[in-house]
């Protein structure tokens, strides 16, 4: 049985008030920009694969509840924790930049920087018609990684429910396009609830709001979207379904993607299975969000680092400022995949975490013992990944 698509154009797919809407009650007149900014992003950035692991585990967290539990359930149980996440994004933008406001310009902003980091500047300049925002982009993280519709509701729609909820209530986000669902842009109008408003006519244009950010600030939102929407997610599928059921339905996404990505780190070592290759599939998860101090140390015939949590910038409202256990596990998950594809003799191990309470993480990649190692992890065929 085919699950609903809530994208299609006969679904609920648009934010006005906390009421979905048909996108049958809409149509653009205008013209639809090419796809040459989408298919530069998928083509640059998520070439190194060390900026493609979280997003694909984030979108794990996704498939593997929706085939649990259906995908209505799914975003019912996603739904809090993201609005909570709008909230916390609203208040961080304004802050870093100073905004006091609440009027259109101030409700609009904190998406706005946000989606300019995570589509990597390829957004247009905010404009402003008749009181109303209107913002486009051409990239997004979760294209790349193989992301379902939903994760447009699940992400875009709430955050902008929580931004609503902090600066103004009485205005709303309208989501008219996304990438997601096939079109060539995500494309959304920030007004207030009672505001009319005609995608065949939007309005006078007063100005436009261009900005730009420096490369650290993208690295530190596209890392943001990924690694905290994925424990985002991790937390209220815990809290919904079990600690231990989650890890059992995730295992066969990421047991995948760390087989893929570990078949293309061979690959790009020229077939080599030797100790540097491994290395390198294993320290992938800790360069994921560009940490520095990444490299471990080959003693012998083993492989191990010991290194400070790296996700602690993104989770400042948890204990110790690490995400919930269960995100490591199954970041642990995929090392263990990629280190299985690249040589089976060797084993991943993830012995100690911050986020279990250990002072520090530590990880080691060792030859399995001689009556053998853990049993593989059952895999799935998913190919919306494009290796």
């Amino acid at each position: 049985m085919m699950r609903q698509n809530y994208l299609t154009s006969n679904a609920p797919i648009f934010l006005k008030g906390g009421v979905l809407i048909s996108n049958d009650e809409v149509t653009w007149s205008g013209e639809e920009p090419s796809g040459t900014a989408k298919t530069r992003w998928m083509e640059g950035i998520y070439s190194n694969l060390h900026n493609k692991v979280l997003g694909e585990c984030q979108v794990n967290v996704l498939k593997a509840l929706i085939n649990e539990v259906g995908a209505q359930q799914t975003l019912e149980i996603l739904k809090p924790v993201n609005i909570f996440a709008g909230k916390i994004i609203a208040g961080m933008v304004r802050q870093s930049i100073g905004i006091q406001g609440n009027d259109v310009v101030s409700v609009a902003m904190p998406y706005y920087v946000a989606h300019y980091g995570t589509s990597r500047g390829n957004i247009k300049p905010m404009e402003i018609r008749d009181g109303k925002a209107i913002i486009e982009l051409y990239a997004c993280p979760g294209v790349p990684a193989g992301g379902p519709p939903e994760m447009c509701i699940q992400v875009s729609h709430y955050l902008a429910m929580g931004m609503c909820e902090a600066v103004n209530p009485e205005y709303e986000f309208v989501f008219t396009h996304h990438l997601l669902n096939g079109d060539n842009c995500c494309r959304y109008i920030v007004k207030k609830k009672s505001d009319k408003f005609s995608l065949d006519n939007p309005g006078r244009l007063e100005k436009t709001i261009p900005i730009e950010l420096p490369q650290s600030d993208l690295d530190m939102w596209v890392e943001m979207e990924e690694i905290g929407g994925m424990g985002n997610s991790t937390w209220a599928s815990v809290e919904s379904i079990g600690s231990q059921r989650l890890l059992q339905i995730t295992a066969p996404y990421h047991n995948n993607s760390g087989l893929k990505m570990g078949d293309r780190i061979k690959k790009e070592a020229g077939g080599k299975s030797d100790l540097s290759t491994l290395r390198e599939g294993a320290d992938l998860v800790c360069r994921s969000v560009h940490e520095t101090n990444c490299s471990a140390q080959i003693i012998n015939d083993t492989i191990e680092k010991e290194i400070d949590c790296p996700f602690k910038p993104y989770f400042p409202t948890n204990l110790y400022n690490v995400p919930p256990v269960e995100v490591c596990m199954q970041l642990e998950g995929v090392s263990k995949s990629i280190c299985n594809a690249i040589n089976p003799d060797y084993e991943f191990t993830l012995d100690r975490m911050m986020s279990k309470g250990d002072p520090k993480c530590h990880w080691v990649v060792k030859k399995k013992s001689a009556t053998g190692g853990a049993k593989p992890q059952e895999s799935i065929q998913d190919d919306s990944l494009g290796y």
